[in-house]
């Protein structure tokens, strides 16, 4: 059974979500996953002992710095027990999309839900990889070695014009 916290600094924002989660994981399994929902004020005693913590986030501008002290203090004693959480931002709907995405990524294979499932007008779509973004010098040797052995092959092939490498 997977343990899993959801932590908000806002009463209502934690009551609604809670609400959609809990109805998406019963969709999911009802006996597979257990959700504890918590505020600021009363966190539960120990927070390690939870397989996933979800941490709604606070937008901003927040005029109420109340809810950015209570995450503070959410954060502080996550950091505190050493535990490692996830941030979820965004609208209502986006913020139930990706506590679903951390669910779905600790259930087994043959545990995970069909598409269908997801709340509808969501991107259901892999995470491509931004090479520009990424600087690993190893990679981008195999990428160019590759390159140019690809270049060097059409060259040598006698009747084929070489191809440029980029599109330019």
């Amino acid at each position: 059974m997977l343990n899993i916290a959801l932590l908000d600094a806002c009463p209502a924002q934690l009551s609604e979500l809670a609400v959609a989660l809990e109805k998406a994981m019963h969709a999911l399994d009802p006996h597979m996953m257990r959700l504890t929902a918590a505020g600021a004020g009363a966190l539960p005693a120990s927070l390690s002992g939870f397989d996933l913590v979800l941490l709604a986030g606070v937008e901003p501008p927040d005029p109420a710095q109340s809810r950015e002290t209570a995450d503070h203090s959410i954060r502080t004693a996550l950091a505190q027990d050493a535990v490692s959480y996830r941030v979820l931002y965004g609208t209502a709907g986006e913020r139930l999309a990706h506590a679903l995405q951390a669910v779905e990524s600790l259930l087994p294979a043959a545990g995970r839900p069909r598409q269908a499932t997801r709340p509808s007008g969501l991107k259901s779509q892999p995470w491509v990889w931004m090479c520009d973004k990424c600087s690993d010098p190893q990679c981008e040797h195999r990428l160019l070695t590759a390159l140019l052995a690809r270049r060097d092959s059409v060259d040598s092939t006698p009747g084929q014009q070489a191809r440029p490498l980029l599109n330019r």
